[in-house]
């Protein structure tokens, strides 16, 4: 009798563990670091005021080269949990020191653009993204872009990253054919 209640005593134990790994999130994608270009950066406070916006999101683990003399700064977050839109918002929503808001703006470029019909198939994909970031060609024969974002509209129902993410829209561009163009897409970097 006492083996058996050992036996069911442990089972009880061991049982609901079982069933709260299964229960588990699969595991979160490993954090990423991005650039993002700030207008009207002027002082060290205005670089305060966006970091402090920038560390109330959810991930936000290093904020980097921030500066009045930069025009950059370098996050690192969880693009599972926050997306490139929600980071843009929270450096538009810092406090400004000087009046005007703060606006991040990502580069990218899409090697081939320039050839055969790619730019009219790239230009399709841009559309479709037109209500949350606006992109504007930059240098044709390079494949240069700026990306500037729209305000983000926050849809209460849906978990996880709210907005534009850079992986839709890289999906879009990279992935082979059928999915996508089969182009080569680069995010600009400062490290």
């Amino acid at each position: 009798m006492k083996t058996i209640l050992l036996a069911v005593s442990l089972a009880a134990l061991v049982l609901p563990a079982r069933a709260a790994d299964k229960a588990r999130p699969a595991a979160k994608a490993a954090p990423i670091t991005a650039t993002f270009y700030i207008t009207d950066v002027k002082c060290s406070s205005c670089a305060s005021s966006i970091d402090e916006s920038l560390r109330k999101l959810p991930t936000v683990t290093k904020i980097e080269d921030l500066s009045e003399n930069t025009g950059f700064a370098v996050i690192t977050f969880d693009p599972a949990v926050v997306s490139h839109h929600q980071v843009a918002q929270a450096v538009f929503a810092a406090a400004p020191v000087h009046g005007d808001p703060y606006l991040a703006t990502l580069k990218f470029s899409i090697a081939d653009y320039a050839k055969g019909d790619n730019a009219a198939k790239v230009d399709a994909v841009i559309a479709k993204n037109k209500s949350e970031v606006r992109i504007e060609l930059k240098n044709k024969a390079k494949g240069e872009f700026l990306l500037s974002f729209e305000p983000l509209r926050v849809d209460g129902a849906k978990k996880g990253p709210q907005g534009w993410t850079l992986e839709q829209f890289r999906s879009a561009i990279q992935e082979p054919a059928p999915k996508g163009l089969g182009l080569t897409f680069s995010l600009a970097s400062e490290k």
